[in-house]
């Protein structure tokens, strides 16, 4: 069951976000890890924009749960997205794709360690000259990579406007591209 959010929780968040940002901050300048400061600045600038690239994407729903998604406690690994090309209107897939996505967390978290250090980089790439496309590689620990294997196996029965393209699964990765038809 997705958690609602509200804008305190929401607020609350981010402020525990941000303030663990600067902490770090503080203690590689009192440090003198000056390197270090400039990395996690870089770090927190590409991740912003690449939240202001999916916002814009038109998917209301599905960028809402993707910025949330890592302080739901539901999950065995956390996720990362990157908008990589120019930004397009994919409002025409957001129920394809958030219904897809939901099953997808599903199967993951079934087959990951529960503890594991456990990853899940999500890769929209909106390129003119290609049908847009999203890249999920996951890496991390797999008890179960089965189970993964028969959602990409059942792959025909998805949403006619998603076409799975490549897929690659072993005990410690997989990932798979999709095509938004």
């Amino acid at each position: 069951m997705k958690e609602e959010w509200n804008i305190l929780q929401i607020l609350r968040h981010s402020r525990h976000d941000w303030l663990n940002v600067v902490q770090l901050i503080k203690g590689n300048l009192a440090l003198k890890k000056y390197d270090r400061v400039e990395e996690i600045i870089q770090e927190v600038i590409h991740q912003r924009q690449h939240e202001s690239k999916l916002s814009n994407l038109e998917i209301p729903k599905l960028a809402s749960q993707l910025l949330v998604f890592n302080w739901e406690n539901r999950h065995h690994f956390q996720v990362e997205f990157e908008v990589v090309g120019t930004t397009k209107n994919l409002s025409l897939y957001e129920e394809s794709l958030l219904e897809w996505f939901d099953r997808f967390i599903d199967v993951v978290n079934e087959s990951s360690q529960q503890y594991g250090d456990n990853h899940l980089l999500l890769t929209f790439q909106l390129f003119a000259e290609n049908v847009p496309s999203v890249t999920f590689d996951f890496r991390g620990e797999l008890h179960n990579e089965k189970v993964i294997k028969n959602f990409i196996d059942s792959s025909s029965e998805w949403n006619e406007q998603l076409k799975l393209v490549e897929s690659y699964i072993s005990k410690e990765e997989f990932y798979l591209t999709i095509v938004l038809d």
